[in-house]
């Protein structure tokens, strides 16, 4: 019995591991400011999501996919599912998906108020200390 609960873990965990991908479908050397209103902020597992509107001089109406963090980490960093509301304008620092334009993964989040929200620390969680930034 305790073999086949221990190889029952070993299974669960080597599939857990091989699903996350981690930050290497981003490009983490590239971070691009974006500014728009939140379309959507849904806090569920695996990850957090935020769809943006954005629309600027520099850029036509767009919609953005921001893949965050999960929500045990999130909520260790005091975010709820009420942290971003629709409507809300915010200003977000995000690192690009590689392969599909309008994707990217959450950096920060800067509301109105000026409060920032940071969600991976420079030099953290794949994100290196410096890099060149887009706007």
């Amino acid at each position: 019995m305790t073999k086949l609960v221990l190889l029952s873990f070993i299974l669960l965990s080597a599939r857990s591991v091989s699903a996350h991908h981690g930050t290497s479908t981003y490009d983490m050397n590239k971070e691009i400011s974006l500014t728009g209103t939140v379309k959507e902020w849904t806090f569920g597992n695996p990850h957090t999501w935020l769809w943006l509107t954005v629309n600027s001089p520099q850029r036509p109406l767009e919609e953005w996919s921001i893949e965050s963090a999960p929500p045990n980490y999130l909520t260790g960093q005091g975010w709820s599912p009420s942290t971003l509301k629709a409507g809300e304008t915010l200003t977000i620092l995000v690192s690009p998906l590689k392969t599909e334009p309008r994707r990217a993964i959450l950096l920060e989040v800067k509301r109105s108020n000026g409060e920032t929200l940071i969600v991976r620390p420079r030099g953290s969680f794949g994100r290196p200390a410096r890099v060149n930034q887009d706007k």
